[in-house]
């Protein structure tokens, strides 16, 4: 699945959908994240699971080969390559930055070989608040940069959900 078919799959599934709704809007986008990774090969967790002892919902985790989930919710700390935290829009101020970071330095602190990332779908460009590889304390991938409003919306593709894949699939590799 390409970056743009991601993208125009979770703005067609809002669409039909119907009102806004931020919890279904997230739900949505770590699903067809899942199923996008999938097709690309890549082995993924169902989403919102757990490390054992670490008490932080991840959105999807990249397990080692051959691990699946305890009760379909629960992984070892030495079966997670990487626990990935997927945001629809990007961060909504400070206080996403914070939650990301502390979740990132909480996976840290308990088990530090599990590797952090952040798959963001669409940031509006140039936001202050954007989440970064400094500020989110992980490597943070954005999609797309937006502009605009409504009909007037337009997306750029930034290149990094190729170069996220080819990320992924080089840790599975060498793990």
């Amino acid at each position: 699945m390409k970056d743009t078919e991601i993208l125009h799959a979770v703005e067609a599934a809002e669409r039909y959908f119907g009102p806004r709704c931020g919890k279904y809007s997230g739900a949505l986008t770590v699903e067809t994240i899942r199923r996008a990774l999938q097709q690309n090969g890549i082995p993924v967790s169902p989403r919102d699971v757990f490390i054992r002892g670490i008490p932080v919902e991840v959105d999807l985790i990249l397990p080692r080969d051959g691990v699946g989930p305890r009760d379909g919710l629960v992984f070892e700390p030495g079966e997670v390559l990487v626990a990935l935290e997927v945001k629809k829009s990007g961060a909504f101020g400070e206080d996403t930055i914070r939650a990301v970071r502390r979740n990132v330095e909480a996976l840290g602190a308990t088990s530090p070989w599990i590797i952090c990332s952040c798959l963001v779908l669409s940031e509006r460009e140039g936001y202050r608040w954007a989440l970064t590889d400094e500020n989110a304390g992980c490597k943070t991938y954005t999609m797309f940069w937006h502009r605009g409003e409504g009909s007037k919306r337009t997306q750029r593709s930034t290149g990094d959900w190729e170069r996220f894949v080819a990320d992924m699939r080089a840790l599975q590799q060498n793990a």
